[in-house]
């Protein structure tokens, strides 16, 4: 089975099931499956190569993980020799790191990998803002290469580049990208956005209040539109979808102590919800 190259922490491929049913429900298989916040796309990979959607559209702003996707679907035999040569030690992490901090310096290919590397070694895949697995010392229980089988990675990567030509990426904002693919057909676009409570921890693109209000305006202008959303549950949140019917699920978070987290999902008007309701 193919799997996301990525990690990230509450990974939606998890909702597959849950999502073949709302392609079923709605008949949807002709449809593009579109990400606007794609991160490691499990999910949109799953549907694609289970074949329950003929193309899928992935977006992201952050310039590392948009160079990633490029790396990895269009130059793919390049990106395979980086795995297989990259040393993975502290002295290259650091070397990585500095290489994500300087993304303007360097092109498409050494930013994607840079990405990737941090994400396989650093805890919780969390590429900024967090050690490596081990720790600086590597003195702890699992060391920084305990997620990072080079030949596991390097067979999914050459699979998933297998879809290239079904596969689109795009390096817009959300909003923009939400609204072309809106004004575009009937699309399917699943949002899952920056959590609300922890955002801030998690992603280097994280969104502030006025940000996920605006989400919410684009989303209810469009009510009439294929779209599913996801979201750590809270109080604000709530608030700002009241005019749509919550439904909450658990899923398990990988940051610190194993914890399983309550979400929250919204849909369109013009979804039809499995008949068994969202549970995993």
């Amino acid at each position: 089975m193919i799997t996301s190259p990525l990690r990230y922490p509450g990974g939606k491929a998890r909702l597959f099931s849950l999502f073949s049913e709302i392609i079923s429900s709605n008949n949807l298989y002709n449809t593009t499956y579109c990400e606007p916040f794609a991160g490691g796309a499990g999910l949109a990979l799953r549907l694609l190569t289970a074949g329950f959607v003929p193309s899928i559209s992935l977006n992201d702003i952050d310039q590392s993980i948009y160079s990633f996707w490029v790396s990895i679907l269009r130059n793919t035999s390049k990106f395979c020799d980086l795995i297989e040569n990259t040393p993975i030690t502290i002295d290259e992490w650091h070397n990585q790191r500095n290489i994500l901090k300087e993304s303007n310096f360097h092109d498409t290919l050494s930013l994607g990998f840079s990405a990737y590397f941090l994400n396989r070694t650093n805890r919780s895949g969390i590429i900024e803002g967090a050690g490596p697995i081990g720790g600086i010392g590597q003195s702890g229980t699992w060391r920084m290469h305990a997620r990072f089988n080079k030949q596991t990675q390097i067979g999914n990567i050459v699979e998933i580049s297998k879809y290239s030509a079904y596969i689109e990426l795009s390096n817009l904002d959300a909003i923009d990208f939400i609204a072309n693919k809106f004004n575009s057909g009937d699309n399917f676009i699943y949002l899952d956005p920056p959590y609300y409570v922890k955002g801030r921890e998690l992603y280097k693109n994280f969104y502030k209040h006025a940000d996920h209000v605006n989400i919410s305006e684009i989303l209810k202008a469009n009510r009439d539109k294929f779209w599913v959303l996801t979201y750590d549950d809270s109080e604000q949140i709530r608030q700002i979808y009241d005019t749509f019917t919550p439904m909450t699920y658990s899923l398990n978070y990988s940051v610190g102590p194993k914890v399983r987290g309550c979400e929250v999902m919204f849909m369109s008007d013009r979804v039809t919800p499995p008949r068994g309701g969202v549970s995993l």
